[in-house]
C-alpha cells in the first residue's frame, strides 16, 4: 500500500509541480483534446447525447497540470469542439429557457472545475515548496548538531588550562555558553541589521581563546539579508579550523580582517589560517561546504585550501559605514 501511495504521489507531483512553457502548455491542450475526441468518436459520435462527457476527466487534468489561463482556454476550445462534433446542432440554433439554463449550468460547472483545480494546484505547489524547505532545514539541522557535538568534543579534548577539576568545569562551561550564544545569533540575524565588529566577535566567541582569532576591521552595518549567511559561513570556518585547521593544535591562529571598498558599499572579508597543520584539500565537498559558496547575502566567496593554511575571501554588497 505504501509503495502504491508513493507512486501516486510521484505522479501527482509530476503533474502539478513543473512550470511549463507556453509551447508545452499548448501541447498539453492538444493532447487533452485529441484523446477524448478519439474516444468519443470511437463510441457513438454523440448519438447518446451529452457531447462533453468524455472531456470532463481531461478538463480536470488540464486544471491541475496547466496555469489558469491555459485551463480556461482548454475549457472553451473543448466546449466548442464537443458541441460541433457530437452535439448535433449549435447551442443557440433554437433559443429556449431550458437550453439557456443548461448552457449556463455547463459554463458554471466547467468554470467551477477549472477554479477548484487551479486552487488545488496552487496549494499542492506550495506544499511542495514547504516540504523542500523543511527537508533543507532538517539537513542543515543534522549537520549543525553533528558539528556542535564535534566542537564540544574538540573543546573538551583540547582542554582549558585549569589547575583543578572545578576550574576546568567553570572554563569549559563558559565555552559551551558561548557556543550556545553564537547559535542564537542565527535567529537574531533574521530580525535586525548586523553590526561589525560585534556580529563577528559574537559569532567566533566560542572558538576564541588566548587571542587565537585576531580581528581587525572598520565598523559597519550589514544589510539584513547578509547576517544569517555570514554567521553560518564564519561558524563553518571556525568549526573546520577547530576540527582540522589552525585552531586544532596549540600554535596556530586565524587572522580575520575586513574593509569597505572604494565604492563605499562593498565589504571584503578575509579569513586566513596561520601556523596550523599542513592543509590537505578534501577529496569531496561535505554538507558544510554548501555554506561556503556565493549565495544571496554573500555575493562573492572564494575558498582556498592552501597547504600553509586555509583562506577564504567573501564579498558583501549593500553595507554602509558605521558612524563613530
Amino acid at each position: 500500500m505504501a509503495n502504491g501511495e508513493t507512486r501516486q504521489a510521484r505522479v501527482v507531483r509530476a503533474l502539478v509541480n513543473p512550470d511549463r512553457t507556453p509551447a508545452e502548455s499548448l501541447a498539453w491542450i492538444a493532447v487533452l483534446l485529441f484523446v477524448p475526441t478519439i474516444l468519443r468518436a470511437s463510441l457513438d459520435m454523440g448519438a447518446l447525447g451529452r457531447p462533453f462527457v468524455t472531456y470532463w476527466p481531461a478538463l480536470l487534468i488540464a486544471s491541475l497540470a496547466l496555469e489558469l489561463r491555459y485551463a480556461l482556454t482548454y475549457l472553451v476550445v473543448a466546449s466548442l469542439l464537443a458541441q460541433r462534433l457530437f452535439g448535433g446542432e449549435p447551442w443557440f440554433s433554437q433559443m429556449s429557457v431550458v437550453r439557456s439554463l443548461l448552457f449556463m449550468l455547463f459554463v458554471f460547472s466547467g468554470g467551477l472545475t477549472v477554479l477548484i483545480g487551479s486552487i488545488l494546484r496552487g496549494a499542492m505547489r506550495r506544499i511542495a515548496v514547504v516540504n523542500a524547505e523543511q527537508e533543507r532545514y532538517n539537513r542543515e539541522l543534522r549537520h549543525r548538531v553533528r558539528n556542535m557535538l564535534t566542537l564540544i568534543q574538540a573543546l573538551a579534548s583540547r582542554g582549558p588550562k585549569a589547575a583543578s577539576a572545578m576550574d576546568f568545569y567553570k572554563e569549559f562551561s563558559l565555552r559551551i555558553e558561548g557556543l550556545a550564544a553564537a547559535s542564537d545569533l542565527l535567529q537574531i540575524g533574521a530580525e535586525a541589521e548586523g553590526r561589525l565588529p560585534q556580529l563577528v566577535r559574537d559569532t567566533v566567541a566560542p572558538f576564541e581563546h588566548d587571542d587565537r582569532i585576531r580581528m581587525t576591521g572598520e565598523p559597519c552595518v550589514l544589510p539584513a539579508g547578509s547576517c544569517i549567511p555570514l554567521i553560518m559561513a564564519l561558524h563553518e570556518l571556525c568549526t573546520n579550523a577547530v576540527k582540522y585547521g589552525a585552531l586544532s593544535g596549540g600554535r596556530g591562529h586565524v587572522e580575520l580582517s575586513w574593509f569597505i571598498g572604494p565604492s563605499g558599499s562593498t565589504l571584503y572579508i578575509l579569513w586566513a589560517e596561520k601556523g596550523g597543520p599542513r592543509v590537505i584539500s578534501p577529496e569531496r565537498p561535505g554538507i558544510g561546504s554548501r555554506l561556503l559558496v556565493p549565495q544571496p547575502g554573500i555575493e562573492g566567496l572564494e575558498l582556498n585550501f592552501d597547504p600553509a593554511g586555509v583562506w577564504c575571501e567573501m564579498r558583501i554588497e549593500g553595507v554602509r559605514p558605521l558612524e563613530r
